[in-house]
């Protein structure tokens, strides 16, 4: 591929015109750290900051997007919503194929911390919530009227208000950014009660379960909307 790149820029130089090669390759090269793909060439999600990695097959679609369809490369925002929905399909299939962690890695044991002794006092558990652990019980029925990439928009300026820190809004983001990207909506969320699933791509543990948990909470703030609960269901 790098060989065949050279020779197009050889023969283009020659026959003085730009190379559509050298633009592509220097414009998606990969800047390095924060990003983590290991890779010489990604794209960056204008929306998510999202590194994803440029392989042979992409590049040679963005050089085509140039020099065939007359498209014009200079940041990354310019790169064709086609390759985009290309990136994120290929990333989802990847994610769908990992496989899951176990829930306490071969050698280790889960860590208890036992506080005061006293009769009501009970041991904590500082091992990983699995499964509905983490969350409130599935109970509630959640009320959520309007489109449902609204509501995550606004679950996520509620939660934003509630820290201070770029760390902590930046992964709050993050979580946005992959709710919307895998078309789910808050009720899936509250109900799967699953942070594992925003780990996984990337967010850090506290914000992911405070961001599957807290729904039911901001539905109560939440003016004009309610929740009731199914009695029954306790």
């Amino acid at each position: 591929m790098l060989n065949a790149r050279e020779a197009e820029i050889d023969a283009e130089n020659f026959c003085g015109q730009p190379s559509a090669w050298r633009d592509v390759y220097r414009i998606m090269r990969c800047p390095g750290s924060p990003c983590r793909l290991d890779s010489q060439y990604c794209w960056q999600d204008p929306v998510g900051k999202k590194h994803y990695k440029l392989r042979t097959h992409h590049l040679r679609k963005l050089v085509r997007f140039v020099e065939k369809e007359g498209g014009i490369i200079e940041t990354h925002d310019d790169v064709p919503e086609s390759i985009r929905e290309q990136l994120y399909a290929e990333e989802q299939q990847r994610l769908e194929k990992r496989p899951k962690a176990p829930e306490h890695p071969a050698g280790t044991f889960p860590i208890s911390i036992n506080v005061l002794p006293t009769q009501q006092s009970q041991p904590l558990s500082m091992s990983p919530p699995s499964g509905n652990e983490c969350g409130p019980l599935k109970a509630t029925v959640l009320q959520i009227p309007g489109p449902p990439e609204v509501a995550v928009e606004e679950y996520t300026a509620w939660q934003l208000s509630r820290v201070s820190t770029d760390a902590f809004k930046e992964n709050v983001k993050k979580a946005r950014d992959v709710t919307l990207e895998n078309c789910l909506d808050l009720k899936q969320i509250y109900y799967d009660q699953n942070p594992d699933f925003f780990v996984q791509v990337g967010v850090k543990i506290g914000v992911a379960r405070r961001f599957v948990s807290e729904i039911d909470e901001w539905v109560k703030d939440k003016p004009g909307v309610s929740d009731s609960v199914d009695r029954d269901g306790i």
